[in-house]
């Protein structure tokens, strides 16, 4: 059922490739992944003012492992996503399944107004013997126990991210689908693999949760390199 209702929102998607003309069209991509959990993530939708702009499913994605618990490395790791030209949003919408709680979540969060002019800000980095100009293109959202989750700008090659939302998800308990196939049906197996492999981890090392995580992850925006430092005049 979930995945006829994900067929539907194929429409939509199209519809969206018709924009108002005062809206702007950029590149840009967006990824989703975790720190401290394995996640599986139904659904991303992307709106601005009001219309889809754009929508994915990503399937599962994990960052944890016994290594990373024990030294409490909490990056986010994000990594399924998609790519695509389509207008700046200014609100996003994403549903999880976390394997670590054993609950779907839910949140709708409120994206910057000038998202669109920071998307679009090219910078001149060196790169070895190279300089390029580069755009923090990655709208990235990470989501970790207790339904804390995180829309942040990045790329790999302009730091510090930027933390545009954060917030707490509510748990999901009102799906028809899950009335009749409750979750611990549908990942039974997934979830008894989960945790053969990392619940002594976990009952050694327990992790944060909640909005527990949010000084954490400022501690690590603030601790990243800064190569924001040439931004190209447009």
């Amino acid at each position: 059922m979930r995945w006829i209702q994900l067929l539907l929102l194929l429409p939509l998607i199209t519809a969206c490739q018709t924009v108002p003309t005062e809206l702007k069209n950029l590149e840009w991509r967006h990824m989703v992944g975790s720190n401290a959990d394995k996640i599986w993530v139904t659904e991303v939708l992307f709106y601005r003012q009001g219309k889809l702009v754009d929508a994915s499913t990503n399937g599962a994605s994990s960052r944890v492992d016994a290594e990373s618990l024990s030294e409490r490395d909490y990056r986010w790791l994000i990594t399924a996503g998609r790519r695509d030209v389509h207008p700046a949003p200014d609100r996003v919408e994403v549903e999880w399944i976390s394997f670590h709680d054993k609950k779907r979540y839910r949140i709708s969060l409120v994206l910057p107004a000038e998202l669109e002019s920071m998307i679009a800000q090219p910078y001149r980095i060196k790169v070895r013997d190279e300089w390029l100009e580069v755009r923090r293109d990655n709208i990235g959202l990470g989501m970790t126990t207790g339904g804390y989750v995180e829309a942040f700008l990045t790329n790999a090659k302009v730091k510090p991210d930027i933390l545009l939302a954060r917030g707490i998800a509510k748990e999901v308990t009102d799906d028809p689908d899950e009335k009749r196939f409750p979750l611990s049906s549908q990942f039974a197996n997934r979830w008894a693999d989960f945790d053969a492999n990392y619940s002594k981890a976990y009952q050694h090392y327990p992790v944060p949760s909640g909005m527990a995580w949010a000084p954490i992850m400022d501690a690590y925006r603030a601790a990243q390199p800064k190569t924001d430092t040439n931004p190209v005049q447009q």
